[in-house]
């Protein structure tokens, strides 16, 4: 794992590159705690940086940048190449790869085949960097789920890559200026979905894409991968319960690679106890965490982690939601997420990675697995909204609130958005997918939008402040390609009840004496409560002001220390916008 940049800038009239790399690699220090490289062409007028956390191969052969054994590539990775081994093995066998770290297989596949070329063979979580000397490129790529942050963006002065906003913000000639459109989506669904970012000036590289910026200073942009497409071919396979449990527990095998400590996050739900069952997890008895709520039982998940623990032979480690926890978590929650954040579950995220940290530098995370088998309860709603005629979609929407929003929304993706959003706002964002409605809508829209611009921005910024890094084993092109192999019938998302089927089975199987057909739970927060407590003289300090629609946020907060929770999501939202700008003041 590691914090990357890199500028391009005419080198007669550019600025002094040394020094444009060292604002930006400080930024970035809680990223890469444990190493920091920089490579510079003056003549090229190109510099590229690197913030490193040692995982793989720990020795100083292994720092970034890397260059290739021909001169021709100079490459930043940060991420992890999950497989590499295996890569090495199939593609390279000819070859004496040095050192053993998963960036330098990336550098020799790279100077292999290509760059393009080299993209479609990767598994794992990654964002890259690679400049080809000979032809004077700049390359970039984003893993096929947006696991790791990269934006870029042209300034006065050339053109820049980092790998978060904050970081850019602090190249030469970067304008920070505020986009109002990407504040108008804040101010609705609590995150700015890619391509946007917060500053207008700053695009995000998109899950599976890459980009290539031509000596002419010509940009071309590509998909690598296709969710579509794979999408599409998925659906002609027919793949059976022992293969997808095959296909998930080597792609959990695969993210146990590491030469520091690695663990395991445990709620005792489906997909961290499908994680935390796995043979590979269970023989190396990786030890787990879980966050612990004394003060709210109805958020607290522990009992469930403790009873898969113990049948999976885990020590597990509780990690209480103290006062002193929380408000430390509150306090960091405006520098640590570069973009201004609303999602309330970051606070809990942000004390759960920092103790998490205190004992590995890797740890195991069941992101994805919900928007792949079908585990939010809006899969139902917008599965059972397609399936009914007009008249019966208008009087269900005269039951009101967000299910009655949905129903009556005019297309798929507005009633996505009815059901995802914090409030209504004048902007539902960009559809992806176009057309596609029901339960493959639902799940599509889940995986390109809200998975990598939420949950995993959440865990991603909360972690990475600690110097720690979190692994996603459901999200690998295999285990998609499995759970899109699957028919709806197989893929039954809860309403009242359970849902995963294909997940619960593999538990069952696994886990008898467990019960998993409880009711979802997911990872929440006591906000209301904590507002009034432990958090309330860090509230009281935030320049509140109302954002967008939103009304009066002081008023608001009166209501809620008044045990008056209904209007708490719009509050949030301004708290979240007010806590980002006072750490972010440059961007306005």
């Amino acid at each position: 794992m590691c914090g990357i940049v890199g500028f391009i800038t005419r080198p007669e009239k550019g600025p002094d590159l040394a020094e444009a790399m060292h604002r930006p690699l400080f930024e970035l220090a809680d990223r890469g705690p444990d190493d920091e490289g920089v490579w510079i062409d003056p003549i090229a007028g190109v510099a590229i940086g690197a913030r490193r956390l040692a995982v793989t191969d720990l020795s100083d052969k292994s720092q970034q940048p890397m260059v290739s054994g021909d001169g021709r590539w100079h490459v930043v990775l940060n991420g992890h190449i999950a497989g590499h081994r295996f890569l090495r093995e199939r593609f390279l066998s000819g070859q004496s790869v040095e050192p053993q770290s998963d960036t330098a297989t990336l550098v020799s596949l790279i100077s292999e085949m290509g760059f393009a070329e080299a993209l479609p063979k990767l598994e794992g979580q990654f964002a890259i960097a690679a400049w080809d000397a000979y032809t004077e490129t700049l390359h970039l790529a984003r893993d096929r789920f947006g696991v790791r942050p990269l934006v870029y963006g042209s300034t006065p002065q050339g053109f820049g890559f980092a790998s978060t906003v904050r970081a850019w913000s602090l190249l030469p000639g970067a304008d920070p200026r505020l986009d109002p459109r990407a504040k108008d989506i804040f101010a609705s669904f609590g995150w700015v979905p890619a391509p946007m970012t917060i500053c207008g000036q700053a695009r995000s590289v998109l899950p599976g894409q890459r980009l290539e910026l031509r000596a002419n200073g010509q940009v071309e942009q590509e998909m690598w991968w296709s969710e579509s497409a794979a999408v599409e071919l998925a659906a002609d396979q027919e793949i059976g319960v022992e293969a997808i449990e095959a296909i998930i527990d080597a792609s959990i095998r695969e993210q146990l690679e590491s030469e520091r400590g690695v663990g395991l996050f445990l709620s005792g739900g489906i997909d961290s106890s499908i994680i935390a069952s796995s043979p590979a997890v269970r023989e190396a008895a990786i030890p787990a965490f879980v966050a612990t709520f004394p003060d709210a039982e109805g958020f607290d998940e522990s009992n469930h982690a403790q009873r898969v623990a113990a049948a999976c032979d885990l020590p597990l480690t509780k990690i209480t939601m103290t006062d002193d926890r929380i408000q430390d978590a509150a306090i960091r929650l405006g520098s640590v997420y570069d973009e201004p954040f609303a999602d309330a579950s970051a606070l809990p995220t942000l004390a759960l990675t920092k103790e998490v940290a205190k004992h590995c530098t890797v740890a195991l995370s069941g992101d994805g697995g919900d928007e792949l088998f079908g585990g939010y309860r809006r899969h139902s709603v917008l599965k059972l909204r397609a399936a009914l005629p007009s008249p019966l979609r208008f009087l269900g929407s005269l039951l009101g609130g967000r299910l009655g929003e949905a129903l009556k929304s005019s297309t798929d993706h507005e009633a996505w958005a009815a059901l995802v959003r914090m409030h209504p706002g004048l902007d539902v964002m960009d559809d992806p997918i176009g057309g596609v409605g029901g339960l493959a809508g639902a799940l599509r829209r889940d995986t390109r939008l809200a998975l990598s611009g939420d949950l995993l921005v959440k865990m991603d910024r909360a972690a990475m402040s600690s110097g720690l890094e979190v692994r996603t084993p459901f999200l690998t092109e295999a285990v998609h390609a499995a759970a899109w192999s699957l028919s709806d019938r197989h893929r039954r998302p809860p309403f009242n009840g359970a849902g995963k089927p294909i997940l619960r089975h593999i538990l069952k199987m696994r886990l008898s004496g467990i019960n998993f057909d409880r009711r979802k739970q997911g990872f929440a927060a006591p906000l209301g409560d904590w507002l009034r407590g432990p958090l309330r003289e860090w509230v009281q300090s935030l320049p509140l002001e109302p954002l967008g629609q939103l009304g009066d946020p002081n008023q608001q907060l009166q209501d809620v220390w008044a045990g008056k929770d209904h209007t708490l999501p719009r509050l949030w939202l301004c708290i979240a916008f007010a806590a980002w700008r006072s750490h972010h003041m440059s961007i306005s």
